[in-house]
């Protein structure tokens, strides 16, 4: 043999291998520890180490050269095993693997007065290579699992090592070799250049199947990036589409809405004029009639600005709404159509303190929408009666309203419910689902009921905001 390719030289080639291929691995994968990279890292140093100490035979002690080395052989092997099986999710105990490292070192150590011992010889030789033949055991898993031709590289390693070891244990339990065996032969050269054919094929091999992996997960976090932008595009388009149609069964009941006040104010200028052109003119009166126009047109003008910023399509810009408020706007828009009906109108506001983080306007429109409803099912009625409650328990606030007329058909109460499609009624007003709607956007929810004594409830409940004060009962008769 020539003097390069000596089995001190092959050892250490192949240790400063193992090393530095581990050393790389580590940096190109920036593994911090606990990871499964960092413990294949670690055990392919401790393989470095062994073979280093391999190659110093005649330099340093025998005790280092081979109880150490072989030890740390075995090591080595245990935390490859290890790693590949914290790679599947099947970890060995770490304990059991310590244990099992300090009953070899112990062998080791009460064995090694007389080195040249034909039984430890065997026993090293055997132990080490039941070590490596669970390693190639593991490697095998991966490359089922896996399905790679980087997992491929390093079965072809491992096998290739494992037979060399398998043959050096087999010449060692026949008597043919010691812990010295095979140092100058072709056969230990042999050994030399599998570890090195090893190192270099089980790495590229590693390496290789954790940039694929890498690939694998930015490929599929790109897709789920652009299934995220294309789910935010659509539900853009879903949110315009829903707008747009809430604003076409809006149309009649905003419209109606605009159009009471004005009339009432046009009937009370009418009056007015009247009042002018007659010779008893009361002051009194004419102010009040005066003061009625003026808040006619302010109502007007504020819903009228409040469908504008509706229109503008802005985000929602939630704030702490007085559900006092919005009973009140709701109110104001439809008690004259009831008093022109002759409905009964009650009114109860148990807390007028009550607050919710929303917006007022879908609230009331919500609202509107609700007793509408109302009035038509008390429509044709002999005693017409519409009750509205504000309520409060500890931590929800409700408005209920309560109508005289025949109640809910079980098929309404079973689609609003389920969250069916929204329900457009003949008169083209907004429907339960579009009130159930309004109400998630507030973490709110709606509840439909028949009244055991005849009749329906809906019950439009809210969570309170932190802080609310209770305030007293209180009552207004329409």
């Amino acid at each position: 043999m020539t003097d390069w390719l000596d089995i001190e030289t092959t050892y250490r080639v192949a240790a400063f291998l193992f090393v530095v291929m581990s050393l790389v691995t580590w940096l190109v994968m920036r593994c911090p520890w606990g990871n499964a990279a960092m413990v294949w890292c670690t055990g392919g140093s401790l393989v470095g180490v062994g073979m280093w100490l391999i190659s110093l035979r005649g330099d340093i002690h025998e005790f280092w050269s081979y109880g150490i080395a072989q030890t740390s052989l075995l090591a080595a092997f245990l935390v490859l095993a290890q790693a590949l099986r914290m790679d599947m999710g099947k970890p060995w105990r770490w304990r059991s693997l310590v244990l099992l490292l300090l009953l070899y070192v112990t062998v080791i150590v009460f064995g090694f007065e007389d080195k040249h011992s034909h039984v430890l010889a065997v026993i090293v030789r055997s132990v080490n290579t039941a070590g490596l033949l669970a390693l190639t055991m593991c490697v095998v898993m991966l490359a089922r699992q896996e399905r790679s031709w980087n997992t491929g590289f390093m079965v072809a390693g491992y096998v290739l090592i494992t037979v060399g070891m398998l043959v050096a244990a087999v010449a060692t339990a026949l008597g043919r070799a010691n812990l010295h065996a095979m140092q100058d032969t072709v056969f230990g050269h042999l050994l030399g250049l599998m570890s090195l054919l090893t190192v270099l094929m089980s790495y590229m091999g590693y390496l290789g199947l954790m940039l694929e992996r890498s690939q694998r997960v930015n490929t599929a976090l790109r897709q789920a990036q652009w299934q995220a932008q294309q789910w935010r595009e659509r539900r853009a388009a879903l949110t315009t589409l829903d707008r747009q149609h809430a604003l076409s069964v809006l149309a009649d009941s905003l419209g109606h809405a605009i159009v009471q006040p004005l009339t009432a104010a046009q009937l009370h200028v009418q009056l007015a004029r009247r009042m002018l052109q007659s010779d008893r003119m009361d002051a009194g009166s004419m102010k009040q009639t005066l003061a009625q126009v003026l808040d006619g047109l302010r109502r007007s003008a504020e819903l009228v600005a409040r469908i504008r910023n509706f229109l503008k399509a802005a985000p929602a810009q939630t704030a702490i709404v007085r559900l006092n408020t919005v009973v009140h706007d709701a109110v104001s828009l439809l008690r004259q159509e009831m008093m022109y009906r002759h409905i009964e109108f009650i009114v109860t506001v148990r807390d007028p303190s009550a607050q919710v983080l929303a917006e007022a306007l879908p609230l009331t429109q919500a609202l509107v929408q609700v007793l509408r409803n109302a009035m038509q099912a008390v429509q044709g009625r002999q005693r017409p009666v519409i009750a509205l409650s504000l309520q409060t328990s500890a931590s929800e606030a409700w408005v209920e309203v309560f109508d005289s007329g025949p109640g809910f058909p079980e098929s309404m109460l079973a689609r609003v419910g389920s969250g069916a499609q929204p329900q457009v009624e003949p008169s083209g007003q907004l429907g339960l689902y579009m009130v159930q709607g309004i109400l998630s956007q507030f973490q709110g929810r709606l509840f439909l009921e028949n009244d055991l004594s005849g009749g329906a409830r809906v019950r439009l409940i809210l969570p309170l905001t932190q802080g609310d004060e209770k305030g007293l009962d209180s009552a207004q008769p329409a």
